[in-house]
């Protein structure tokens, strides 16, 4: 039984072994949905046809493919992969509001010194606006325009655009 164990897989054996390590692994990736398991199994698809090529790969040499492959592929999806982005809920009308400019139409007045409101107007509607204040920002006055960060409470969250 050990010798089954630590058998050297070479040519068509090897091919079978690595195409079922790829194979376990994309069944993995596909049932928890992360991408990153995509790689080693990328890569594991890789070695499994290189050891069809009849190349000298021990199975030493075997892994150190696979785990350079692997980490390549890996710092690399970083790079160009895009962000997986967070949907706006189609259903929830205030979240496209989020990130657009709106134009200060009552200046922002300091009540309790760390927040000001104000009204801006959006697309035709008004809307009741806090302006966050700190040291280094500046006073808003009418006809600026700003930009929304947040929904709160029905009220505008906006810094200087």
């Amino acid at each position: 039984m050990m010798d089954l164990l630590f058998a050297n897989p070479v040519g068509f054996q090897a091919f079978w072994v690595w195409l079922t390590i790829g194979g376990v692994i994309l069944g993995i990736e596909a049932l928890i949905g992360t991408q990153w398991l995509l790689w080693p199994a990328t890569g594991a698809g890789v070695v499994a046809v290189l050891t069809l090529t009849g190349l000298p790969m021990n199975p030493l040499v075997q892994i150190v493919v696979f785990c350079v492959l692997t980490t390549a592929m890996t710092l690399l999806s970083r790079k160009f992969m895009k962000p997986v982005e967070v949907a706006v809920d189609i259903n929830d009308p205030n979240g496209r509001l989020i990130g657009k400019e709106a134009v200060v139409i009552e200046a922002f007045d300091d009540r309790d010194g760390s927040q000001s409101t104000g009204r801006v107007i959006y697309e035709g509607v008004e809307w009741p606006a806090v302006y966050e204040r700190t040291a280094k920002t500046k006073t808003i006055l009418p006809a600026e325009k700003v930009e929304i960060l947040s929904i709160s409470e029905g009220k505008l969250i906006v810094k200087p655009a």
